[in-house]
């Protein structure tokens, strides 16, 4: 069992604002972006193997949910995400942190469309964490960045 991986979302409990950037259309070559402001809450729960926090994107008129699993047997993280917009939990990835880096995997579809996806944290050991999301439509062979937020403190 990795240390790092069990501990992997310790940074993550407290307040946020987050600089969004979003792709305004994914999986056509896009390159132009749209950037909003998130505010979230994030807590550590069943002595930290539980992460969950709420993020509103005001601008966008949504709220969305991550809640973040700890398996110790397979020494992995599996993370959910729910938009209020959709009122579904979608399908998980799967991953852990090794070497300062958090790396999570996982199927989806988008737009009707079957996509690999990968979730990427790093700089979590810093006062300004880093998420990306990338979408792979040809089974990994190419990958889109999609979505990143850049963490804060508030005030």
């Amino acid at each position: 069992m990795s240390t790092e991986t069990q501990r992997g979302f310790a940074f993550n409990h407290g307040d946020w604002v987050i600089t969004n950037r979003r792709l305004r259309e994914r999986g056509v070559g896009s390159t132009e972006w749209d950037e909003f402001i998130g505010n979230a809450s994030a807590q550590l729960l069943l002595g930290g193997t539980v992460s969950v926090d709420e993020t509103d994107f005001p601008a966008k008129g949504f709220k969305g949910m991550t809640m973040r699993v700890y398996n110790p047997e397979r020494d992995e993280w599996a993370i959910y995400w729910i938009n209020s917009s959709k009122g579904v939990l979608e399908p998980p990835v799967f991953g852990r942190f090794e070497n300062g880096r958090g790396s999570f995997a996982g199927d989806d579809i988008d737009a009707g469309r079957p996509v690999k996806v990968l979730f990427d944290w790093r700089d979590t050991d810093t006062a300004t964490p880093r998420w990306s999301q990338a979408f792979s439509y040809d089974g990994g062979a190419t990958w889109e960045t999609n979505w990143i937020m850049e963490f804060r403190r508030p005030g």
